[in-house]
């Protein structure tokens, strides 16, 4: 297959499938166009990332932007709008403690985890991160067996990210405890 046209199926494909789902999900409201609206952002700086390891700030600071014109605008929102600050600033800070204590998050990082906790609120921020870096583990296991990087090899972080939003929007909470229902019939 023609290396272009993979390229373009890898971006057009979760922009199209993801926001039907989603709308079969959460019906027509304005929470639905937020979440919309954030999945080509989450699309294009995961594969920015991915193939150059840069996460630019114009992307993160347009897409804050848009979804705080979003939360503005909606009149059911702004009882929650405290909850979305409230994960924006968790995001950042907590993004930013463990960039800096484990040093293996870059500033692109941190600021994406601002985006997507703004979008989730403070009820699935802590959620967010935790289930980002399970995915990353799982890539990184899976990367280590096959041999195709040492353990000292960094990983771009923001596709996992991403990831662990979708599966927030469409899932909530219900994966981590799916997850903890088979760990518990294993032991």
């Amino acid at each position: 297959m023609d290396k272009n046209l993979s390229n373009k199926i890898l971006i057009f494909l979760p922009n199209m499938i993801i926001p039907i789902l989603i709308y079969t999900k959460y019906e027509l409201s304005m929470q639905t166009v937020s979440y919309m609206l954030l999945i080509p952002f989450l699309t294009m700086v995961s594969i920015i990332d991915f193939k150059t390891t840069y996460v630019y700030d114009i992307t993160i600071l347009s897409g804050i932007i848009m979804q705080s014109v979003i939360f503005l605008l909606n009149k059911e929102l702004n009882v929650n709008l405290m909850s979305h600050l409230k994960g924006l600033f968790i995001g950042i800070i907590l993004s930013y403690i463990l960039a800096k204590v484990t040093k293996s998050l870059g500033d692109g990082d941190i600021g994406f985890y601002g985006l997507c906790t703004f979008v989730l609120g403070d009820k699935y921020c802590l959620y967010m991160i935790f289930l980002s870096f399970m995915l990353a583990s799982i890539y990184g296991g899976y990367v280590l067996l096959r041999k195709q990087k040492s353990i000292k090899s960094s990983i771009p972080f923001t596709p996992f990210i991403s990831l662990a939003t979708i599966l927030i929007i469409l899932t909530q909470k219900d994966i981590i405890n799916l997850y903890f229902d088979i760990l518990s019939r294993n032991l």
